[in-house]
């Protein structure tokens, strides 16, 4: 418990501090939420000492009864359900229930009591100063949500301009710029994950297949005499309320998402075997459950196999994710045009398909070789 002249600060075990004083009315009264720092505590304590000096001062809670009119909360629920559910484009669930998460851990605390015509430019700067800074990510989404939000305020005529115009706010620049593994990497890293997931993981590095995408598979996706694998749904988890979360099995977010995929040669005796030693549910049936043989595959068994394997090759920064962009950089090197790249990868995009690769020294040097050996051919005759 701090100590302090007005009012008394403690830090509780989530690490966020509450601050609570002793009105004029004799009573115990606390902050309606919790501080993710001392200081910000200390000022919400300052400014309740000022009320009371001034004598305009009324308990916090009656000032929290909800005001007349529309607030932040209500319209920023609102919104996302509008988004979720609209005819053309509908968020997919899974980012219905991401833009809700950040809305409740970041936004509802500090703005969601707050009515909608009176959120000015500083009450957003004042929020978004008081985030807590270790997750930068998040607060930086978040900010993103909340501003594409009032930006359809404005388009409903509902205010005048949008509040959020704080400089440098959003999201940061990722601190992972992504990376590519040689093929001889991927051998050994291979190599040294669990042999359950070893497949999977190999889906993921040599077709470039998203994580929700290999344990969505089903075993009619493939296709061994041709070689190929279709892509036709992936698995996530979606918040089913408050306690509980739930399996979504869903078709890819877009047309280009839902693909054919070869490959390699080197795939297609281990798939077989695969195939073979899994207890076979149907045709219907994931091509690699969880361990009732019915039900997806959490995707923290892939993460944790992934570990092993990044771990062994001396890679530490490797994601999971980074298999993907390996897929599209060996594929690009071996001759692929950027197309092809973007069809493997089932990019609507071009531009989003050259994010994927990652530029390699040794390639860039080989590049050089190529060019000074073709000028040599023309100027030496």
């Amino acid at each position: 418990m701090g100590r302090r002249g007005f009012g008394s600060i403690r830090k509780l075990p989530s690490r966020n501090f509450q601050a609570r004083y002793v009105g004029p009315d004799l009573r115990t009264h606390a902050a309606p939420h919790t501080f993710v720092d001392k200081p910000h505590a200390e000022r919400w304590l300052v400014g309740e000492q000022d009320l009371i000096s001034r004598d305009i001062w009324t308990p916090p809670e009656a000032r929290l009864a909800k005001p007349k009119g529309l607030t932040v909360g209500e319209y920023v629920t609102k919104v996302i359900e509008r988004r979720a559910t609209r005819a053309r484009e509908p968020l997919a669930p899974t980012t219905a229930d991401l833009y809700r998460r950040d809305f409740r851990l970041r936004i509802a605390d500090g703005l969601g009591g707050v009515l909608l015509a009176a959120l000015s430019p500083a009450t957003v700067a004042d929020w978004w100063d008081g985030l807590d800074t270790s997750t930068r990510t998040q607060n930086g989404r978040a900010y993103e949500l909340l501003k594409s939000v009032m930006a359809e305020a404005v388009d409903d005529e509902l205010i005048p301009r949008n509040p959020c115009r704080v400089r440098g706010a959003g999201k940061p620049r990722p601190s992972h710029e992504g990376e590519a593994l040689t093929v001889d990497e991927v051998l050994a890293y291979l190599e040294a994950v669990p042999e359950r997931s070893r497949l999977g993981l190999m889906t993921a590095a040599w077709c470039g297949l998203r994580s929700g995408e290999v344990r969505g598979l089903r075993r009619r996706d493939v296709d061994l005499i041709n070689g190929v694998l279709r892509i036709e749904q992936a698995v996530s988890r979606i918040r089913a309320d408050a306690h509980r979360f739930e399996w979504r099995i869903a078709p890819p977010k877009t047309a280009a998402g839902r693909r054919t995929v070869a490959m390699p040669e080197v795939m297609i005796e281990p798939m077989r075997e695969w195939l073979t030693s899994v207890p076979v549910t149907g045709r219907d049936g994931l091509l690699f459950p969880a361990g009732d043989h019915r039900s997806p595959m959490n995707g923290t068994v892939l993460r944790e196999a992934h570990l092993k394997g990044r771990d062994a090759i001396g890679r530490p920064g490797l994601t999971i994710h980074d298999l993907r962009r390996t897929a599209a950089t060996l594929a690009a090197q071996d001759g692929a045009t950027i197309r092809e790249v973007q069809r493997m990868l089932g990019h609507t995009t071009v531009a989003v398909a050259m994010v994927y690769q990652v530029a390699s020294d040794v390639r860039d040097m080989d590049r050089a070789g190529r060019l000074n050996a073709a000028i040599k051919a023309v100027t030496d005759g």
